[in-house]
């Protein structure tokens, strides 16, 4: 006797919609937080700009504040401009004494709502050195 069965190949339609589901959760996922990496992006830009703005290292603190907000308002940054309602993410400090380098850092975190209760913290950190071209 001799039978011809043949093996299964594939998946079945319920593995197809398992895969599909799995798919979907990541593209959603991946739409929610891709704007605030963008943002971040923006705002690297930004400082790595200010930074390498000429005589910046002489400038008083009221003049980079100044820079930074002009420069979060031309990129339309609003994001960023509702957390430093609530908290500076921006602060400039002296590196060492009698050094007399400043260096400007960016420290912020974003909570954005995913599915029901679940929600996506990110914590975004920068530092750049006043004056010197960072990359």
């Amino acid at each position: 006797m001799k039978k011809n069965r043949k093996n299964q190949q594939g998946l079945t339609f319920i593995s197809w919609l398992i895969v599909a589901a799995v798919g979907m959760l990541i593209l959603s996922a991946a739409l929610k937080i891709g704007p605030s990496y963008i943002e971040f992006n923006s705002v690297r830009s930004m400082m790595n700009s200010i930074a390498a703005e000429p005589g910046i290292k002489t400038k008083s603190s009221k003049y980079v504040y100044g820079q930074i907000n002009k420069y979060m308002n031309i990129n339309g940054l609003y994001a960023l401009e509702k957390i430093s309602a609530k908290k500076k993410p921006f602060k400039l400090s002296l590196m060492k004494k009698g050094n007399n380098r400043k260096r400007l850092r960016v420290n912020y975190e974003v909570k954005i709502p995913w599915l029901g209760n679940i929600s996506y913290l990110l914590d975004f950190k920068y530092a750049v050195i006043l004056g010197e071209k960072n990359t």
